[in-house]
């Protein structure tokens, strides 16, 4: 089964994983810590892509990191609580956690992994990711009542 990863529009047709995605790039441009969470990420969301949802929860990502060291988390976890919400997780002492949360979307033989909001965390609890985690929820109903609305898997829109 094919994996893609969809980033969704909020209700302002912003893009808010892809705009979180590209604040953390423009400040990996000056600072190292965030550089490497940066490419981390970017390392763990073509793992989760192109191997899907069951290896990406039940595998560690793993990959080797400056100094002769391995860095290794499992990228995707359930999100307690909220199904069927799942979170992808990627962490960096100093930078912090981060968080995306997405649901599944199965069309004809591909798995379409909907991202709809991300944060840095800096501490377990949030009080932020737990509003994203909210308004996740509206969109996945939101989105389950009309996918067609939301979602192009033909054409040029599919490479948003």
């Amino acid at each position: 089964m094919e994996t893609i990863i969809w980033f969704l529009k909020d209700e302002e047709e912003n893009v808010p994983v892809k705009l979180c995605l590209q604040q953390l790039v423009r400040r990996a441009e000056t600072d190292a810590i965030f550089a490497q969470l940066v490419e981390l990420i970017f390392q763990a969301l073509e793992v989760l892509e192109k191997w899907g949802i069951f290896h990406s929860m039940n595998e560690f990502f793993t990959t080797p990191i400056s100094g002769n060291s391995l860095y290794s988390i499992r990228i995707v976890k359930e999100l307690r609580n909220h199904p069927p919400l799942l979170e992808f997780r990627v962490n960096w002492r100093g930078a912090g956690a981060f968080r995306a949360v997405f649901f599944e979307y199965h069309f004809n033989d591909i798995q379409v992994l909907v991202f709809t909001q991300a944060t840095i965390k800096t501490h377990t609890f949030s009080q932020e990711f737990e509003k994203l985690i909210k308004k996740s929820e509206a969109q996945y109903i939101a989105f389950m009542e009309s996918p067609e609305k939301y979602i192009f898997l033909k054409g040029d829109e599919a490479d948003e």
